[in-house]
């Protein structure tokens, strides 16, 4: 099970639950991200600079929030 911290527009975070099993398919769900990416856990283990260099090596396309989040200093 893995975690997703979204910044909702007002600034306020929001988790949400991704029920997957492989970071593999954590990765695809990160990709097409439509809301701002601020953190991934996974249980309750912070996994947010992987996902990130995951991303950076993305052979697809990344959603404009997906690009930011790899973007983003952390």
């Amino acid at each position: 099970m893995y975690t997703i911290q979204y910044q909702k527009a007002d600034g306020s975070h929001e988790l949400q639950q991704v029920d997957v099993k492989a970071r593999s398919t954590l990765a695809i769900w990160l990709a097409r991200a439509d809301k701002p990416i601020a953190a991934v856990f996974e249980q309750t283990t912070p996994i947010t600079k992987a996902m990130r260099k995951e991303l950076s090596e993305w052979p697809g396309t990344l959603s404009r929030h997906a690009k930011d989040f790899v973007n983003s200093l952390g």
